[in-house]
């Protein structure tokens, strides 16, 4: 896709943090929480939510939540797994989100056909 054609969040970091949902990581935010768990999902605020979320303080104190919420303003860092592919994982992610919109589009660039009644069937 040339220029025009992207969508806002391939031109920011927002698109890595995008690409690793589904994986476990670590979250230190400005209050100085470290956050660890499976990202859910992320938006392009980078506003993230994680799942089975190990809440630590700096003393070491620690609790375990469902689910979490962290507004994007809020984190500091975001640490990538080390074993992770990252260039794999953008591209992977990129090729998802081109193959839901050509799906979208119907492939021709426009909306896809409403599927019109059986012919041979009265109203």
């Amino acid at each position: 896709m040339g220029k025009r054609g992207q969508r806002p969040a391939e031109r920011t970091l927002v698109c890595v943090i995008q690409a690793l949902m589904g994986l476990e990581l670590l979250v230190e935010l400005r209050n100085d929480l470290s956050i660890r768990g499976i990202l859910d999902d992320c938006d392009n605020a980078m506003n993230v939510i994680i799942k089975d979320a190990t809440i630590e303080d700096v003393e070491g104190d620690s609790r375990h939540l469902p689910l979490v919420f962290l507004r994007g303003s809020n984190i500091r860092f975001v640490h990538i797994p080390d074993n992770l592919d990252i260039t794999r994982a953008v591209e992977d992610r990129r090729l998802k989100l081109d193959q839901a919109a050509t799906a979208y589009m119907g492939g021709k660039g426009a909306p896809a056909p409403k599927q019109l009644a059986p012919s041979g069937t009265s109203a």
